[in-house]
């Protein structure tokens, strides 16, 4: 298996409106909602190829190839903290896909001089995200009230942080 981290084309589409289309992505996500359709996920795209270009967020797809097997990226959330966030494809996971494309983040976040904490949220009831998380060092940093598009408003998450990378500590 050869991962990487690169942007989703247009001609992907129809594997990325698939992936966004599942009901347990988007349930666990804050901004996909349930029973999206193909415009939707093309609109997504380009509103997203946007943001990267004003600087708030880069989002990627995770290939195996030229498969797209998930998405991974950071953004800039509303408190202007640096967030990322990461999916994987239903016939994908239970992989460690998922630890693996949260981590090419954070070295991406890294590699690019970023030495800041990097947050990240996750319901309460998706335990494997948590544990993706504290694989990867992050720490618990409270709770909130996360918005859910598929969930029809908020719902309980947690809050957790990889702490900044001191002066004079390699990355």
């Amino acid at each position: 298996m050869t991962l990487q981290l690169k942007a989703i084309p247009d001609s992907h589409v129809d594997a990325f409106f698939e992936m966004m289309n599942d009901p347990t992505l988007s349930i666990n996500s804050g901004s996909i909602p349930l029973g999206v359709d193909r415009a939707w996920a093309l609109n997504r795209l380009s509103e997203r190829r946007q943001e990267e270009k004003a600087g708030t967020r880069v989002d990627r797809g995770l290939y195996d190839g030229e498969t797209l097997i998930g998405i991974a990226g950071w953004f800039i959330n509303e408190e202007d903290l640096m967030e990322i966030g990461y999916a994987i494809h239903k016939d994908h996971r239970g992989k460690g896909l998922a630890t693996r494309a949260a981590a090419m983040v954070v070295d991406m976040l890294r590699s690019g001089d970023y030495d800041g904490p990097i947050y990240a949220q996750y319901f309460k009831d998706n335990e494997a995200s948590g544990r993706v998380l504290e694989k990867l060092g992050f720490e618990p940093d409270g709770s909130t009230e996360g918005m859910s598009a598929a969930r029809g408003g908020t719902s309980p998450a947690w809050i957790v942080k990889l702490p900044a990378i001191d002066e004079g500590q390699d990355a």
